[in-house]
């Protein structure tokens, strides 16, 4: 029994049942990480008005512009700074009830 775990022919055996069972684990993973560029030329390129119209009627939705505008980002200001004022309010307001000074 001793002889024929130190034989070549075991071992051949055992490489090639772990290079079956390697190759078949290795032919599950997917990746995106060998697409080349060339696969997807315009996957991030700007979108023309005549497409981005047909794309529109198409699905019945309309794009729409994310980009905050000044005026935006005052009034979001505004109104965490109301938040934070009214909670800093009510602490003070409920600090006699908790035993503050």
């Amino acid at each position: 029994m001793n002889s024929i775990k130190n034989s070549p022919k075991f071992d051949s055996i055992i490489k090639e049942l772990a290079n079956k069972l390697f190759q078949r684990k290795l032919s599950e993973i997917t990746t995106t990480a060998s697409i080349d560029t060339y696969q997807t030329p315009h996957a991030f390129g700007k979108m023309k008005k005549k497409r981005k119209k047909n794309i529109e009627k198409q699905t019945g939705y309309k794009f729409v512009d994310e980009a905050l505008s000044n005026d935006d980002i005052k009034k979001i200001k505004k109104e965490i700074r109301k938040e934070v004022s009214d909670i800093l309010f009510d602490i003070w307001i409920k600090r006699n009830s908790w035993g503050g000074k």
